[in-house]
């Protein structure tokens, strides 16, 4: 350890520092010098003070006086609040201020008469203690803006300078309880109008302007709500400094809007995990030839989807003649269906089509891990896009906006912060709105327009007009917070590092300001400021709109809509008008029909086939049997061929002459048309339902 002696510690100053010396006691005594001989009271010093010699040099001067030696402090339990006497033990001297250029302060006791601690190299407590005291029991002059957003200000339904008791927000819980603890009380009043104009001359046309400026005179002690210190108002007026508010670039969460573009987009969306040549490479080639190897493989081999013949029905007309019999299937309706199984497959993630050949199986393997594995990159990279639109901002800083040529929504007081600390040009601001009252300026101003929410309303995807709207906003961080909490602007959110901070504080007159910015700053230093701020903070009422697992809002999902109901409504149109579209070819008089159906699987159906009243079995040959004759009624419907019912279900048989039934071949140009009527398993005498 190093030890330092007494002889090495500098020596004192009982006459002062040389930049603020001591009045001695000749100056003192001095005409010109204002000595104490023309103050008759001096109760205050206590008989045992030296007058003559009170404030001559830097000494402990009130040590003595009663203020000091009252015992008070060391009895009464709560301490009163004027027990603080740590200045009676430091040394203090009275000072010319016109040769002090360290701290020194008016006495209060004696008129034009200014002492020093500092010189003294002691603190000035004395004057920290009496500014407490100054405060009790005054009643200081107030008038309230009310601010157009963010929480952290003050706000009244009837707007600024309203006198009554609907004021809220944590700047004027935080002024009620400084009150209650310091005794001091707040008349609400408003600033003299005939200055207004005078003000709007000085600082513009703004409200809050008008205010600091009656403070700034003296007509106000103090104006309430969250003001930004700028340059302008903190040369005419002293700030309690209450918070600092970080401004940032505001964007849009995602790419969605109102307009055909911005349906396009969403709608893309659904094909973004894979580049336009990967689905055609996937829909127009991989599909297609592997549906097609499966059809080589499988074709008439026993027991495949694809076989050579079916079982068909010719119908005559006249006589009601059938002949059941095994037609080619055409390889062309193999290869549709073969092309729909694999898009099926695809789609549904398995191939449950029948498959009985070894190059068949083989091949199953081919399309079962090509449909697993592009699903599973499909749906890993769809998610991530999904869940991730909303960090993919078209900007990040203020220079990809200036880059990018974006016009800006900001408040004024914002706009002046942006272009004093980056070089933007003022025309890309959004001006105020001149016929809301603004000056055509950079950047919202306008006593009517709510100037702080404007920037959020005014902000527009695919803008097209550019002197009303913009493309990106700039903001403090509460202002969109507010706006959350009530569900408001949802698809905004606040992108990359805060591009400044605004100063924010409340205007005190000078007159007033030493006393009430030291008790304001101990207030906010034992935590009141927070807790009221805490307790207002606005909790997020958006859904989520990012990160992993939140969810997916209706537009996201476009494209999924669009695949879907796309499906769906040709679906709905093969049944509403296939019946009406008249078959390809050339017509002849009589008209075949498969008997056999298949599922979407290409599997064969369960059900039972009734030609006029009889029904068919297959009896695996070249063509089934008629059993005996029933009657089809069902459900009190006459399904007999000719009925009303059957013609009103197309499911009727266009039939032709009877003597043209003779021959058991079928020639070339025949119609083979499918047929089948789905039934119920027969239960004891249950009638098949048709």
């Amino acid at each position: 350890a190093v030890e330092i002696s007494n002889d090495s510690l500098p020596p004192k100053k009982p006459n002062g520092d040389d930049r603020c010396p001591c009045l001695s006691f000749d100056t003192l005594q001095d005409d010109n010098s204002l000595p104490l001989e023309p103050y008759t009271d001096f109760s205050h010093l206590g008989p045992n003070t030296n007058v003559s010699m009170y404030g001559v040099g830097c000494e402990a001067h009130d040590e003595i006086t009663p203020a000091c030696s009252d015992d008070q402090c060391s009895t009464q339990v709560p301490l009163p609040d004027d027990c603080d006497k740590f200045w009676c033990a430091r040394s203090w001297c009275f000072v010319d201020p016109s040769n002090c250029k360290l701290l020194h302060t008016p006495s209060i006791h004696f008129t034009d008469r200014h002492f020093s601690y500092a010189t003294c190299g002691q603190i000035d407590s004395f004057t920290l203690s009496e500014r407490k005291k100054a405060i009790k029991d005054k009643t200081y002059q107030v008038a309230l803006n009310s601010n157009s957003g963010g929480w952290r200000g003050s706000y009244n339904p009837e707007g600024s300078f309203a006198v009554n008791n609907r004021w809220s927000g944590p700047i004027v819980d935080f002024l009620r309880t400084s009150a209650l603890e310091g005794g001091f009380t707040m008349n609400i009043t408003r600033p003299p109008e005939w200055i207004r104009e005078d003000a709007k001359k000085f600082f513009g046309s703004s409200s809050f302007d008008y205010c600091v400026y009656a403070v700034s005179l003296g007509y106000l002690d103090f104006c309430l709500a969250a003001y930004t210190i700028t340059n302008k108002r903190a040369a005419v007026a002293n700030f309690f400094e209450t918070t600092n508010n970080g401004v940032y670039l505001i964007s849009f969460v995602d790419v969605g809007g109102t307009s055909w573009s911005s349906f396009i987009r969403s709608a893309k969306t659904i094909f973004q995990p894979f580049t336009w040549g990967a689905w055609a490479m996937i829909f127009f080639f991989v599909i297609p030839i592997l549906s097609l190897l499966m059809l080589m493989h499988e074709h008439g081999a026993p027991g495949s989807a694809y076989p050579l013949t079916a079982p068909a029905l010719v119908v005559g007309q006249r006589a009601k003649l059938h002949k059941v019999a095994q037609k080619h299937v055409p390889v062309t309706s193999h290869v549709l269906t073969s092309l729909y199984m694999g898009i099926l497959s695809f789609f549904q993630q398995s191939y449950d089509q029948s498959v009985v050949t070894v190059g068949g199986k083989i091949n199953l393997l081919a399309i079962s891990s090509f449909v697993l594995l592009v699903l599973a990159v499909y749906t890993a990279n769809l998610a991530a896009i999904l869940t991730q639109d909303a960090q993919n901002m078209p900007v990040s800083d203020i220079a990809g906006v200036i880059k990018a040529g974006y016009r800006i929504c900001a408040e004024r007081k914002v706009a002046e912060l942006i272009m004093s600390l980056y070089d933007i040009d003022p025309n890309r601001f959004v001006p105020d709105p001149i016929e809301l009252g603004g000056d055509g300026g950079p950047g919202f101003n306008c006593p009517n327009c709510a100037a702080r929410s404007r920037v959020f309303d005014f902000m527009k995807l695919d803008n097209s007009d550019p002197s009303l709207y913009c493309d990106i906003g700039i903001a403090s961080e509460e202002d969109l917070e507010v706006l959350h909490g009530s569900t408001q602007h949802c698809n905004k959110t606040q992108i990359g590092k805060a591009l400044g901070y605004e100063s924010i504080g409340i205007p005190i007159f000078s007159g007033v300001s030493p006393e009430l910015i030291s008790f304001f700053h101990e207030m906010k230093n034992e935590g009141v400021l927070n807790r009221v701020s805490s307790e207002s903070f606005p909790d997020n009422s958006c859904p989520e709109t990012g990160g992993e697992g939140s969810s997916l809002n209706v537009e996201q999902m476009t494209g999924i809509w669009i695949i879907v109901f796309g499906f769906a409504l040709v679906g709905l149109w093969a049944r509403l008008f296939r019946k009406h579209i008249k078959p390809l070819g050339k017509e002849t008089k009589r008209r075949e029909r498969w008997l056999e159906r298949y599922d979407q699987w290409g599997n064969p159906t369960a059900h039972s086939i009734f030609i006029d009243g009889h029904k068919y079995e297959p009896d695996h040959g070249d063509s089934g049997k008629l059993k005996s004759r029933r009657s089809l009624m069902v459900n009190d419907l006459d399904l007999s061929p000719g009925s009303e019912e059957m013609d009103k279900r197309d499911e009727t048989f266009e039939t032709n002459n009877s003597d043209e039934f003779c021959n058991e071949k079928t020639t070339s140009s025949e119609k083979q048309v499918s047929f089948y009527i789905t039934s119920r398993k027969l239960v004891g005498g249950e009638m098949p339902v048709i």
